[in-house]
Parts: structure tokens; C-alpha cells; sequence
């Protein structure tokens, strides 16, 4: 049975109720344009450049959702819409039940996976039509806290995207996230980011849960360095008991100390070939080395690694230069023992 596709509700809903992606767009568009000017790769910045200087940013918000002649690429366009969709089902049906941030990043990583699967055939259909050939989308979500390792796992979430389309070069993007709630200010254990930094170097990330009601914008990504750069230049942030310091709310959703919404930064970073300022590596098991151990082994996030990981393969890795067959391969655990 086939389904149809249409994220219309979801995204007019987001419009209407002003959540999401919006309030970041009304604030921020100037900024993000300058961002990712350059992203030449898969995205027609020039064509909507006025678009970019509107007021508000809503016009451009609104071409980017709609119009699938924004990106180059139409496979780029609906891999956009399916993650714009998940923050949209995230922000409504968890962000109000106030859970801990890693329960809120296992809800949102399986809002990913199952907008990965209402696109998965419409997405091989067009890219048959793109490329005359087999193209295919993978994804795998591997919760490694399930292995025993509850107690001992710390950063919440790995990524690794692979891009594998005949049009683009091959790559591998990875980053390491620590999930974060914040509302008028976040609360940031130096030893917790400090370590982070050490473990992952130039790919550690925060994700910054916005649990404020009355704005809800989309999950944030920022580099933790950058955080750690705000606190070392003084910025007026508090300095709260236990080790830990306040971020205020500025700071995080302000766009040039601040974050990225996440359905931006998995488009126009992970899935970015030509970006320079992510990690990237030419071989998935590569990847899965630094998810696992990070970039120095003798240090551990919370005495192990990464709870969860999520990957992606834009292309699929089965007709892929990497050695393996399917990405539920990468991430294994020994049988279970009674």
C-alpha cells in the first residue's frame, strides 16, 4: 500500500502558531543568509537573496518550505521538509511532557527515523528519475545505553551523514551532541563541556531544548567551543554553584553567538559536501572510531561514549566506495545471555 506524502498540515500549523523554525526566521534570516552564502553544492543562494533581506524572514522561510526549486536538488528539498516535519511532531507531542534531555533526544531522534520512513519511497522514485539508476536512502538508529551501559554513556547523540550521490562527492560528516533544556537561561556543567571539548575537539555540539511555551523554537545546535569561547570572554554569564555557569537565552538563540536550528544544520551542514567546518572523514568505519572513542582515547564522556548514534546515507552504502553492506551493520552487540 502506498502512501501519500504531505507535510502541508504540519508545516501550516508551525506558520500559524509561530513555533518551530519561524521565531528563529523573524530574528535571525540576515545572519543565517551570510552563513551559508557560499553553500553552493545543492542550494540556489543568489536566487533568493532579496528574499533573504525581508524584514522578518518569513518570505525566505516560506520558499524554503514550499518551493522545491530553492535547492538544486529536489532530494535535498525533501530530506528539509522530512526534518522540519519531525521538529514540528517533537516540540508538539514532547516538549510539553518536561522529560530529562536524554529521554528528549531518543524522542527526537525517533521523530528523524519516522520521517525518514514516510519519505524513503518517495525518495528512491525521484532519485531514479534524477540519476536513471539505483539510488537509495538508509538510516539506522543504534541506542548503545541499551548494551548495559545506562550508568556510563554521556553524550547523548552521534550523527554520522554519508553522502553518496553520483553529483556529489563521496563524504562523511560526524558530530558529537550533548543535549541541553533551557528556557530564560541553560545551565552548563564546566566539567560536563570541558570533557565534551576534549572528546570530541571541533565536532562536540550542544543541542538546546527550548521549553518556553510561548515561543518553542526548534532544537539548537551550537559548538560547545563557542560556548566555552562566550564564558571566557565574560559575556555577563552567572556563575552558578556546583561547577556550572548560566547561558542566558540570548546566547543561544541570538544567531551570532547562538545556535542553528537542527533541521538547518543536518541540511546545510551534515549533508553538506563542500563544508569545512565539520568534522569530516572519507570512511565509515572511521566514523563509528570516533563516535565510539572519540579524538582521545584516554578521555570518556561520563566514563564511556555516546548513548545514541543515527546515521544516514544520503545515496546508500551498499553501492558505496565504504565495505559495508547495510548500515544496521555498523553499530552490533553480542547476543543476548540469560
Amino acid at each position: 500500500m502506498k502512501y501519500t506524502i504531505d507535510f502541508k498540515n504540519e508545516m501550516n500549523l508551525m506558520l500559524r502558531n509561530n513555533i518551530g523554525l519561524c521565531p528563529y526566521f523573524r530574528k535571525n534570516a540576515r545572519g543565517l543568509f551570510e552563513r551559508y552564502w557560499d553553500v553552493g553544492c545543492f542550494y540556489d543562494s543568489p536566487k533568493y537573496f532579496n528574499k533573504f533581506l525581508s524584514k522578518n524572514g518569513m518570505s525566505y522561510l516560506r520558499n524554503l518550505l514550499n518551493d522545491e526549486t530553492t535547492f538544486g536538488n529536489p532530494l535535498f528539498y525533501l530530506l528539509f521538509r522530512a526534518f522540519v516535519y519531525a521538529e514540528i511532531k517533537f516540540i508538539n507531542n514532547y516538549i510539553p511532557q518536561n522529560s530529562h534531555e536524554e529521554r528528549l533526544t531518543g524522542h527526537l531522534v525517533s521523530e528523524i527515523v519516522n520521517s525518514l520512513n514516510i519519505i524513503n519511497e518517495t525518495f528512491r522514485q525521484k532519485a531514479s528519475e534524477l540519476y536513471h539508476s539505483k539510488v537509495n536512502l538508509d538510516f539506522h538508529y543504534a541506542d548503545l545505553s541499551s548494551n548495559n551501559n545506562e550508568k556510563n554513556t554521556g553524550a547523548d547523540l552521534g550523527l554520522i551523514f554519508h553522502v553518496n550521490l553520483p553529483d556529489y562527492p563521496e563524504k562523511i560528516n560526524v558530530a558529537v551532541i550533548q543535549s541541553k533544556k533551557f528556557e530564560k537561561r541553560a545551565k552548563i556543567d564546566l566539567n560536563q563541556i570541558k570533557t565534551l571539548e576534549k572528546y570530541a575537539g571541533e565536532f562536540g555540539y550542544y543541542c538546546f531544548y527550548d521549553m518556553d511555551m510561548s515561543e518553542r523554537i526548534s532544537p539548537l545546535i551550537q559548538k560547545a567551543n563557542t560556548i566555552m569561547s562566550i564564558f571566557d570572554n565574560g559575556n555577563n554569564e552567572q556563575t552558578l554553584s556546583s561547577g556550572k555557569k548560566s547561558l542566558s537565552r540570548q546566547k543561544i538563540t541570538d544567531r551570532w553567538e547562538g545556535g542553528i536550528p537542527l533541521s538547518i544544520f543536518l541540511i546545510f551542514d551534515m549533508l553538506n559536501p563542500e563544508n569545512e567546518n565539520i568534522k569530516s572523514v572519507t570512511n565509515i568505519w572511521q566514523a563509528k572510531d570516533i563516535i565510539e572513542k572519540g579524538v582521545n582515547e584516554n578521555v570518556k564522556i561520563g566514563g564511556h561514549g555516546v548513548s545514541r548514534v543515527l546515521t544516514v546515507s544520503v545515496g546508500g552504502v551498499s553501492n558505496s566506495n565504504q565495505e559495508l553492506r547495510s548500515i544496521s551493520e555498523l553499530f552490533r552487540f553480542e547476543k543476548y545471555n540469560d
